[in-house]
């Protein structure tokens, strides 16, 4: 009986509890694993040559297939370079299964090469450790059933997360590939998750406000709709909640703009805000939330974890989104309170939308023109930075099949052509809206496109630096250009010959609607590239972003 093929039964298992996806970086004590995976020929396979780009590309993955994704890596530092996306994962309620090779027991701590300590390598970023040790006969086939168990219920309990398992792997590192271990130590183990249900109604009086924030994997959306419509609530619908799919009189998309205004702010002073995933992008409405701190605050929660950062929470109610919706019982609702937020959303809007008309290159107007030229049943993975404020302003609420996606667990610019890469490969039209700085950060990224034949539209807003520090307290401080602006002159034409991309340099908004449109209809990466200025953008920006009274 060779080494390595008890844990074939660990890839059966797997695959039997409902794992499709497996992420291989190449190495050589990963050799067992990434064998048995392929050689089962039932997963759906990527390869890619850096572990930091693989692990947002199975986030990407995750998230639109909403089951967990599989990473499989070498020995030694492979493993940290994972780190980046599996923090995204567990801020951002992600299931991914790492499986780390490495060396056995008796080659650690003796100097033996591409080795380090391996144990507990991702701290509290995984929900579950363990480290796969070679079974005792008895259990030779069984064990390696129960720590795949283990690992799909600990990333898919509420709330998922990723989860790491450490597999100590002895030479020689070629299995037996004999297709009958496969089968061996087959049990009927099972898994079924039920939802969270409210225990009894709930009776809600006077103004009420419910917050939507960013969640990808919210399915209540008609469910919230009607609970505005019970409670004459509005709606204040970040764009990464997917509720501005929507028409509906009572959501509220340009909320961060006139919530500049500290008068309009009082007039909308609450009695009970309810959240609903994670708090919005928007810092104004932030500092409202802080403004209103005695009013009564429910956070709505399939898990019972604390998710708003100005500590204003009264009371959490564990329940999936949809059963709380359905369980709230109304009395005397206050329509006058929800007509005050649809006069300034009114004003706020025509405003915003003005940007129509704009023929200077800039970010907002672009927005607006993505998203008109949306094809049905697409997909965008917005980049964070600059790239979601500006969607957060001009993405209008309106009746669209497009789904929204952004990595809002730790809001990094880091991995984001990764992520969309992963999102696309359920083949629906996507789209990555970014900025250069995230572009330059996963650059490598994009070779996973060119070498798995992936489609992706890119369109990339270089301001040639940070452009979002402009809108910030640094722009008045010294050293403001080196530190902070950070110019770099990057050529991104360059990623043509690099990577096979196609490459556009967009002229004017009628050069942008043509080149979008024949993108999203071509195959492989197109990158529509769109110079503007910072300074500019930020004097824009405050033209149609500025409420007035």
């Amino acid at each position: 009986m060779m080494n390595n093929e008890y844990l074939a039964p660990f890839v059966d298992e797997l695959y039997t509890l409902g794992v499709r996806e497996v992420v291989f970086s190449p190495g050589s004590r990963s050799t067992t694993l990434a064998l048995l995976f392929e050689e089962y020929k039932q997963f759906k396979t990527y390869l890619n040559i850096d572990e930091r780009s693989a692990g947002f590309f199975a986030l990407g993955i995750a998230k639109v297939q909403e089951r967990p994704v599989v990473l499989v890596c070498t020995s030694g530092s492979a493993g940290a370079h994972y780190l980046p996306a599996l923090t995204e994962a567990k801020h951002s309620r992600i299931p991914l299964i790492v499986l780390t090779a490495d060396r056995p027991n008796h080659l650690q701590f003796v100097g033996a090469p591409q080795t380090v300590n391996q144990n507990h390598y991702f701290g509290d970023f995984v929900s579950h450790y363990e480290e796969f040790s070679h079974p005792a006969e008895k259990i030779y086939w069984t064990y390696p059933r129960k720590v795949a168990q283990r690992a799909i219920m600990a990333s898919t309990i509420l709330p998922e997360s990723p989860v790491h398992i450490n597999l100590p792997i002895d030479e020689p590192l070629i299995p037996d590939l004999n297709p009958e271990h496969f089968q061996k130590g087959k049990t009927n183990f099972s898994i079924s998750h039920g939802s969270v249900e409210t225990a009894s109604p709930i009776k809600l009086l006077g103004k009420a406000l419910i917050i939507v924030g960013p969640d990808s994997k919210l399915k209540a959306q008609k469910e919230i709709l009607n609970l505005a419509e019970l409670l004459q609530a509005p709606i204040l619908a970040d764009p990464l909640s997917n509720l501005r799919s929507f028409e509906s009189p009572y959501l509220i998309d340009s909320y961060d703009a006139f919530l500049a205004d500290s008068n309009l702010c009082q007039e909308l002073s609450p009695d009970t805000i309810i959240q609903i995933g994670q708090i919005p992008v928007s810092k104004r409405l932030q500092a409202f939330i802080s403004a209103n701190n005695q009013t009564e605050y429910i956070q709505v929660e399939p898990t019972l974890n604390y998710r708003n950062p100005q500590q204003t929470t009264t009371q959490i109610i564990q329940s999936d989104i949809a059963s709380f919706c359905q369980s709230v019982i109304s009395s005397n609702p206050d329509s006058n309170y929800l007509a005050k937020w649809q006069k300034a959303q009114s004003k706020m809007r025509k405003q915003l939308n003005t940007v129509s008309t704009e023929t200077q290159a800039f970010e907002g107007r672009y927005i607006q023109a993505i998203q008109e030229n949306m094809p049905e049943n697409s997909q965008i993975l917005v980049a964070n930075s600059m790239s979601i404020r500006e969607v957060d302003y001009f993405w209008e609420a309106k009746s669209s099949s497009a789904k929204l996606y952004g990595n809002r667990g730790t809001n990094g610019i880091d991995g984001q052509e990764s992520t969309a890469l992963g999102i696309s490969t359920n083949e629906k039209p996507t789209v990555l809206i970014t900025g250069d700085l995230s572009m330059l950060h996963d650059i490598n990224g994009l070779i996973m496109g060119k070498t798995h034949k992936l489609n992706l539209t890119i369109v990339l807003f270089n301001n040639d630096g940070g452009g979002i520090f402009h809108h910030l307290a640094q722009k008045e401080q010294p050293h403001f250009d080196y530190l902070f602006s950070t110019p770099h002159g990057t050529d991104f034409s360059a990623l043509a010959t690099l990577t096979g991309l196609d490459y556009r340099l967009i002229k004017d908004y009628q050069d942008f609607d043509s080149h979008f449109k024949q993108a999203l209809s071509s195959s492989g990466i197109h990158l529509l590239e769109v110079k503007t200025d910072k300074d500019l953008s930020l004097e824009l920006h405050k033209k149609y972003t500025t409420y007035d009274i």
